[in-house]
């Protein structure tokens, strides 16, 4: 028995029936009957419109066994009449461990809350039947209402053809209901050929790349490689480097990456999905030791760059540069077509992107409870404060 199930008795399943096709939804609240998804899990998601990682079996379950001892499982699964689910919504109800939100309850995406949070998160529903679905899937927002203070629905892709459905049944069945949010995921379009990433730049950012790579070839025995190579650093040993030199670049108070807990997760996941080339860790040695990595996963001709460390002993050679550059040229490689960098504003994300997608943080709140009302207008307060303060106290 794994400890994600050594909880308190969780409220029974909740089954609805829906008249539209015959479906029935449920609210799997139970570790049993979670787990009961998994060989139905990723099938659905591989029929997704925006298929990611972060909505894997894998990421999810590591993620629950992991990281969610004070969440509760909420998920909502639409099953036909032979009782084989058809679309997930992937909720959970739990509270941030930070801030004024820590007082409160929300009804959330599984997995995005805490240090091993996930990115582009959304409901799995096959594509071209959102439209029948996923108002069906919402259907959950009413049934969970009375569990919740507020919904806090984290780094939803705006293109996402769930999108409209889940924010209108927010706006029905809740109030505040919109938009908080909008973060840039900026990326990549990958050609065929690493000279045409380079077109793309100046001739001095051309030169200076090369030159770095030469120098660090010719005077610090410099190597390009990826874990688990033939007569190469092994998945786990690259994992450890990279996480010292993430460590080492960002202190825990800037990054949660190397928290105990997120370790943890990402510990499991690599030695998963490494071997799988599901994710990979392009390396760079200098003088046989790890001097730079990349961490990052694969979905759909697709590579999202999750996390990277390099050697500040080098830094004239601008060792992140040239770590983008290595992984950039196994994207390729590998007949991807998309270099996803994630959220962030970096300024080496705006120098390496050509283009840039969005993600929604939707918020709602329960009009029943006075945890939501008393955190809405403190929160009204404090801006209104701020407000008068920048602008010099004018009403104006």
């Amino acid at each position: 028995m794994t400890p994600a199930l050594l909880r308190p008795v969780a409220p029974p399943t909740v089954h609805t029936r829906l008249h539209r096709n015959s479906l029935t939804l449920d609210l799997v609240r139970c570790g049993a009957a979670f787990d009961a998804l998994a060989p139905f899990w990723d099938t659905l998601v591989e029929q997704m419109t925006v298929r990611t990682p972060f909505l894997r079996w894998d990421w999810v379950r590591l993620w629950w066994e992991e990281c969610g001892s004070h969440a509760k499982l909420a998920v909502a699964v639409l099953r036909d009449a032979a009782g084989t689910p058809q679309a997930i919504a992937p909720l959970m109800l739990a509270r941030e461990n930070h801030g004024a939100r820590r007082h409160l309850t929300a009804l959330a995406f599984l997995g995005s809350l805490g240090a091993a949070h996930g990115e582009r998160l959304d409901f799995i529903v096959p594509a071209g039947r959102e439209d029948d679905l996923t108002p069906l899937l919402c259907q959950a927002f009413a049934l969970l209402r009375s569990e919740c203070d507020v919904v806090r629905l984290n780094s939803l892709p705006q293109e996402s053809a769930n999108t409209p459905h889940i924010l209108a049944a927010l706006q029905k069945d809740f109030v505040r209901a919109g938009i908080l949010n909008r973060h840039s995921s900026r990326y990549v379009s990958l050609p065929k050929a690493w000279h045409e990433i380079e077109a793309r730049h100046s001739t001095n950012w051309r030169r200076n790349l090369e030159r770095n790579c030469k120098i660090f070839a010719k005077n610090h025995a410099g190597t390009f490689s990826l874990s688990g190579d033939v007569e190469g650093i092994s998945h786990s040993r690259a994992f450890e480097e990279l996480r010292r030199l993430h460590d080492a670049n960002l202190p825990a108070d800037e990054s949660t990456f190397t928290t105990p807990e997120s370790l943890r997760f990402h510990r499991r996941l690599a030695a998963r999905w490494l071997p799988q080339n599901r994710a990979i860790l392009p390396l760079l040695t200098a003088h046989g030791t790890v001097f730079s990595a990349v961490y990052g996963f694969i979905e759909r001709e697709e590579f999202f760059l999750y996390q990277m460390g390099w050697d500040e002993s080098l830094a004239r050679l601008s060792p992140g540069r040239m770590a983008v550059r290595w992984s950039i040229i196994n994207a390729i490689g590998l007949g991807l077509h998309t270099y996803d960098m994630l959220p962030g504003e970096y300024e080496y994300k705006r120098q390496w992107c050509d283009a840039t997608r969005w993600l929604l943080d939707l918020e709602a709140a329960n009009p029943t409870s006075w945890r939501a009302t008393i955190f809405h207008t403190l929160r009204a307060v404090r801006r209104w404060l701020a407000y008068r303060k920048n602008t010099g106290g004018s009403s104006t």
